[in-house]
């Protein structure tokens, strides 16, 4: 996730790379020759690893202040490629580009109390999808939908064995909140198996 959002603490910081997995079912349709289009199901955690450095406000000093450490959430996306296969070595490179939509199902949020710049307690909260605008800033939001484009890259091999690597890249903003704001974008990388060769 990327995000901003104005500081009114005297809070300064952003988001560091948060490390998930993903499960994923793609199809092969050909269109012509050497172009396929390539529905896919996917299952993908996504999120940051919140970093915010606080500079206290003197009038600050001694509030209780609420500090992110880390945002998942869990997704269902279903991209869908225009995948371009051309003969290479021992077997295919693959390069494609389309949009994707995902549905948010479930989702984690870690937050630390801290005083003086220093962690009093630690507390883990689920993540509420709702199209509602978030009014409780004791309550993290998330639109449930997320929409955006996909690139991707690969190589698939004679005997079945593919590897990939895609750019997920989020439009929408998912934040419910009103005053930051957040959109999904990842890298991802995948081993996987064909279960038949149609392009072959």
């Amino acid at each position: 996730i990327s995000g901003e959002a104005p500081g009114g603490f005297g809070s300064r910081g952003g988001s560091e790379t948060l490390h998930g997995w993903h499960l994923e079912l793609l199809l092969n349709v050909p269109v012509v020759a050497g172009f396929y289009l390539q529905p896919g199901f996917r299952y993908v955690t996504k999120g940051a690893a919140l970093d915010e450095t606080f500079d206290i406000k003197t009038e600050l000093s001694g509030v209780y202040i609420p500090r992110g450490s880390a945002l998942r959430l869990n997704y269902f996306e279903m991209p869908l490629n225009i995948v371009y296969k051309r003969p290479l070595w021992k077997g295919r490179a693959t390069l494609g580009v389309g949009p994707y939509l995902a549905r948010g199902l479930n989702g984690r949020y870690s937050y630390n109390i801290v005083q003086n710049g220093n962690t009093v307690t630690k507390h883990i909260k689920d993540v509420q999808f709702s199209r509602r605008h978030n009014d409780n800033l004791a309550v993290l939001r998330m639109y449930p939908w997320d929409a955006g484009a996909n690139f991707a890259i690969g190589y698939e091999f004679d005997n079945y064995l593919m590897l990939g690597a895609n750019y997920s890249l989020g439009l929408t903003d998912n934040d419910r909140s009103g005053f930051t704001e957040s959109r999904n974008r990842y890298v991802g990388i995948s081993v996987g198996v064909l279960f038949n060769r149609e392009d072959y």
